[in-house]
């Protein structure tokens, strides 16, 4: 008998790293997004959602992005409709990024939908390390993991 089916890994993906892919679609994040389903189950909620769309549609961002916002809307939307979506009465409550309470979402997320990783550019969550043993990598770091170049 052969070996059995790989293990489905289950990831949340902070904003952070979609803003990036948008902004550099052949940067490391562009790569981790475009991997969102086909290499690892990606683990959301609707406040990380909401993130998203908050930040890519604000002004910061509105000339960097001119032309292609309906386009970006549609990545984000496609990943939402993808994922394993958390209910927000699920969500851990945990207190773990000092720097940014805000940022707790995304551990919240991991614990109730059972992801192993965190992928992010956030230096305060980049800095938590691991806690209850899901670890917080890079782009560059988890496409290592993924055994992507």
């Amino acid at each position: 008998m052969g070996p059995g089916p790989e293990e489905v890994i289950r990831v949340v993906v902070d904003t952070n790293v979609v803003v990036s892919a948008a902004l550099s679609p052949r940067g490391k994040p562009a790569q981790v997004v475009r991997a969102a389903g086909l290499r690892f189950e990606l683990v959301w909620t609707g406040a990380i959602v909401a993130e998203c769309y908050r930040i890519l549609s604000g002004p910061r961002l509105a000339r960097l992005l001119k032309g292609r916002e309906e386009y970006v809307r549609t990545v984000v939307a496609g990943l939402a409709a993808g994922a394993t979506m958390v209910a927000p009465e699920l969500l851990a409550a945990v207190r773990v990024v000092q720097e940014d309470p805000d940022d707790d979402v995304l551990f919240g997320a991991a614990l109730a939908g059972g992801a192993r990783f965190v992928v992010s550019g956030d230096a305060a969550v980049l800095a938590v390390g691991n806690f209850a043993g899901v670890k917080v990598v890079s782009a560059a770091e988890f496409l290592a993991t993924l055994g992507e170049p």
